[in-house]
């Protein structure tokens, strides 16, 4: 994010200084709740997968920091190293334990998504079991400990969907803080096109596109494409040149939980082997 693009300090700062940020977590309401404050305040709650792409890129960014950070604290209240309840420091940037000392601070796990395509620069996508049958997407899933990043795209590309891929090319990155992911975008390439397979277990089918059959059937509803917000959505419409009107775009995406959403008034690919899409990945 450029700094230029943050908020403006309160009066009488020093010049230049941007304006704290606070975030406030609270629980979400009961579904008649929600509708009760729907009908009178005109404000709704909504998934950041969906909501996400509605956002300014300052807004959208500042969400996602928000939530990693308030997921974080959720989930390490205690010391790793003795148990102890650790303290809040550093403007929520570390949990210290006042017992051994030990100090924590936010993670970060990588994860790779990535688009296949063949030598007829066709894409490959793959449709979750976890997921509506129509919904296709890009294969993800996390780099273990002791792998390269481009060792686990290829394993993970070879174990879902049956291909060896070469010729990787680095896309681009995504914050996903779901609960803690940061989704390292590729392109890769098949030489074998006629070995793509579901794995049978994560992913129920896979299928090749061509550009003019990926946007008529997601135009159509015949397919439903990840949520604009997402980094394999990127990597789809990269390949495609142009930005596909998927009649899916008009509905939240059914796989984002109620966990993880916020207000937008409030200032927002397949499985993978480990627990489910990294968390949940961008698909």
């Amino acid at each position: 994010m450029d700094p230029a693009e943050l908020p403006d300090a309160a009066p009488g700062s020093t010049p230049g200084e941007s304006a704290p940020v606070h975030v406030v977590t609270v629980a979400h309401p009961k579904p008649a709740d929600e509708q009760a404050a729907a009908g009178t305040t005109g404000t709704t709650w909504a998934d950041l997968a969906f909501a996400g792409s509605q956002l300014t890129p300052v807004d959208a960014a500042l969400l996602t920091q928000a939530l990693a950070i308030t997921t974080w604290h959720a989930r390490s209240p205690f010391c790793a190293a003795c148990g102890t309840a650790t303290e809040v420091e550093v403007s929520g940037w570390r949990r210290t334990c006042p017992n051994c000392g030990a100090q924590t601070f936010p993670r970060t796990d990588p994860a790779v998504i990535t688009a296949v395509l063949d030598s007829e620069d066709r894409i490959l996508l793959g449709s979750a079991h976890r997921w509506e049958t129509h919904r296709y997407s890009t294969f993800a899933g996390f780099v273990e400990a002791g792998e390269s990043v481009e060792a686990a795209l290829a394993r993970e590309i070879e174990e879902e969907a049956g291909v060896v891929v070469s010729e990787i090319r680095y896309m681009g990155s995504q914050s996903w803080p779901f609960p803690r992911s940061l989704m390292l975008g590729h392109f890769a390439v098949t030489h074998d096109p006629t070995m793509a397979r579901p794995d049978g277990d994560e992913i129920r089918d896979v299928r090749w596109f061509t550009r003019a059959e990926l946007a008529e059937a997601a135009e159509a509803g015949e397919v439903s494409l990840p949520t604009r917000s997402s980094i394999s959505r990127a990597l789809i419409e990269r390949w495609h040149g142009a930005a596909i009107h998927a009649s899916s775009d008009a509905r939240p995406s059914p796989a984002a939980g109620g966990a993880n959403r916020v207000a937008p008034g409030a200032t927002n690919g397949a499985t993978n082997g480990r627990s489910g899409q990294a968390g949940q990945q961008p698909r």
